[in-house]
């Protein structure tokens, strides 16, 4: 192919072998962003953006080596390219695979579900597109899943795939006016932050917009933009004479360069802290502007930015320990995740937060072996060098058993892993009972309503009964009556209505047997701002009774005037009923929201009661086991009536004011 990828440096003037100082820190500061927003999500609540960053590294680092290749040797060995790409991450990968995948049989139970689901996802980098097809972002919030971040390789491995092959097919079409492909990149940025904000007003899940690579391909592209701005930013001139002669190392616009990398590194942090996953406009606006603070850092770490400012900031993120932690980046963002996860299932999941600084250095020790012993060596001596390397180390070594042991346990590491995929269980103890929760609820109300036909039968067939003479063969006619009124004491549950979560789905059979009028709704996944337009609704037709029961904690945070919202939407003479809510440490929105509870109920004591479920399950867990399912939030069997007899509690008090 005839060089389309020339720059203002000739090849003769390249430093060839140039590795941009600095880079490997900023991966150290994303991929710990990451780590801590993992392990410790009320210390860095925006900890996620360290992913944002990553994206905006790799498409800055993929295209500038692509437009090096192009500019040096005069054609992009496209094949080559995704070699290297392969060596890079897939080793890591299968060590990891074929090491939880025993791990996941060992443990057993909810870490085995949608294993095999998860490994296909990780084998053909699409982890993304299957987790939106498979509509598992509720469970998994809960319930995590030992492969969800390989979601972030899955798209870049397809910008991997896909990106070269547009950087040569436009340098082929436009000739020598290729670099028009920057206003391709704009419209692709501009294109892909349009389609996430669309699909969000129209309601699509919040994970279809965080995982797509159609809407989340903003980072990559500014990354690749800055390439094009600087194209010969990995193949910088020899002489300074040659750099002053192509590019602009002093002046205002390098002044002004040079502050925003500096003001943009110190904001990391911040940002990380201001700007939680909850915030409204985050995904994926918050999401990008972390994106563009990254395009800041790396800007003012590029060759053409002689300032003192500018090589103190490379210096700075070259510092080692920074640079020691970027280099094993990959493999300490690929194992941390997994090794919480199986914390997660072993211990429970309110764990010690200190379980986590375990975790923590089982991580950066298994990173480092991976790296020393696995990846480097592949990288450097390619896949058949390093196995011939491998094979002639066993045939030299003097323990001849060593070679037929190690090849033993990678089969039985590989067969594991498929026993395990093939014995998971169909779906987690927490999605069985919320499943199992819908089911029964549907045949209480078919009960009811057959009961209740069997007593309009009754009556046309005895006017006696008709007119109330017979209270003795009206209650026969009509158990769900009679039960009602047993079960229930005081509380008149034809009076009752309920909007709740997936607890409330789990519960919803309990909650008929003592209250068996009530009228509930209840869906998996619903937050404070789904049920706000349910409840409007249905004040507006109507249709709430005099006692209102909300039950909406586990999924987000309660803001402000939300509260406000639903008591206005009831009867002037209804009581509203709230339910705290009650999970592990690191669904931070729990105890936020518990406290807007407490706040609201203070402030409206004459129409406001609060059924405390959090100090009741609390008090319970001290004493007694089994009451709740993995996650640390659904109700099992023994959790699900103390669930109901709090609210029933809570009711009648409502009920008694």
């Amino acid at each position: 192919m005839k060089s389309l990828f020339t720059s203002s440096v000739r090849p003769y003037e390249a430093n060839r072998r140039y590795i941009l100082p600095g880079l490997d820190g900023l991966r150290a500061i994303a991929v710990l962003l990451v780590i801590v927003y993992h392990f410790w999500p009320t210390v860095l609540p925006g900890g996620m953006i360290g992913v944002d960053i990553f994206f905006v590294i790799s498409g800055f680092l993929i295209t500038s080596l692509l437009l090096r290749e192009g500019a040096l040797n005069g054609r992009i060995a496209l094949g080559s390219f995704w070699i290297r790409r392969a060596r890079r991450l897939l080793p890591a990968i299968a060590l990891m695979i074929l090491v939880l995948g025993p791990v996941s049989l060992i443990v057993g139970g909810d870490i085995q579900v949608n294993l095999g689901r998860q490994l296909l996802g990780a084998a053909t980098f699409s982890s993304n597109w299957i987790s939106i097809f498979a509509g598992n972002d509720y469970f998994a919030q809960t319930s995590p899943e030992l492969f969800t971040n390989f979601w972030s390789l899955a798209v870049e491995e397809q910008f991997y795939v896909v990106w070269p092959l547009l950087i040569v097919g436009f340098g082929l079409l436009l000739r020598r006016s290729w670099r028009r492909f920057s206003v391709v990149m704009v419209l692709g940025i501009i294109a892909s932050l349009s389609v996430a904000t669309a699909l969000l007003m129209s309601g699509a899940p919040i994970s279809r917009v965080y995982y797509g690579t159609d809407t989340h391909l903003y980072g990559l592209l500014l990354g690749a933009l800055l390439a094009f701005a600087r194209p010969w930013s990995l193949y910088p001139p020899l002489q300074q004479s040659v750099l002053y002669r192509v590019a602009q190392p002093f002046g205002v616009v390098a002044f002004a360069r040079v502050m925003i990398s500096w003001l943009s590194l110190f904001a990391l942090i911040p940002y990380a802290v201001l700007v939680p996953e909850s915030a409204p406009g985050a995904i994926p606006w918050g999401l990008f502007g972390a994106s563009l603070l990254a395009l800041g850092v790396i800007q003012g770490m590029l060759p053409d930015m002689l300032a003192g400012a500018s090589e103190a900031l490379r210096r700075l993120l070259n510092f080692a320990p920074l640079r020691w932690v970027g280099e094993r980046s990959y493999g300490l963002y690929l194992w941390h995740w997994p090794l919480a996860v199986v914390m997660h299932y072993v211990l429970g999941a309110d764990r010690s937060p200190l379980v986590n600084v375990g975790v923590l250095v089982a991580t950066f020790a298994i990173a480092e072996m991976s790296y020393r012993w696995v990846e480097t060596p592949i990288r450097r001596h390619g896949f058949r060098g390093s196995a011939n390397r491998v094979i002639a180390s066993f045939q030299n070594a003097t323990v001849k058993a060593l070679p037929i042991a190690l090849t033993l346990l990678v089969i039985a590491a590989a067969g594991a892993t498929g026993v395990a995929v093939r014995t998971a269980p169909a779906m987690t103890t927490a999605q069985q009972s919320v499943e199992d929760g819908k089911r029964a609820a549907a045949e209480r109300l078919k009960a009811r309503q057959e009961a209740r036909a069997s007593a309009s039968a009754s009556a046309s067939a005895n006017p006696t009964a008709k007119d109330g003479k017979d209270a003795k063969a009206t209650a026969s006619a009509n158990p769900s009556a009679s039960a009602s009124q047993e079960a229930t004491g005081p509380i008149d549950s034809s009076q009752v209505t309920v909007v709740g979560d997936s607890i409330v789905v789990a519960t919803s059979p309990d909650l008929y047997d003592k209250m068996p009028e009530a009228q509930i709704n209840a869906a998996e996944g619903r937050t404070i701002a789904n049920a706000l337009p349910i409840i409007k609704s249905m004040g507006a037709n109507g249709q709430i009774r005099k006692t209102l029961v909300l039950s909406v904690t586990a999924n987000s945070t309660i803001l402000d005037g939300q509260l406000d919202q639903v008591l206005a939407a009831m009867p002037a003479d209804s009581k509203l009923v709230l339910v705290t809510g009650y999970g592990p440490r690191n669904l931070s929105w729990i105890e936020y929201s518990n406290t807007k509870i407490r706040e609201f109920a203070s402030q409206h004591s004459d129409r406001v009661i609060i059924a405390d479920w959090n100090s009741a399950i609390r008090q319970a867990l001290q004493t007694q086991s089994g009451l709740l399912a993995s996650d640390g939030v659904h109700p099992e069997a023994a959790g699900q009536e103390l669930y109901a007899r709090v609210v029933e509690q809570a009711i009648a008090k409502a009920q008694k004011k």
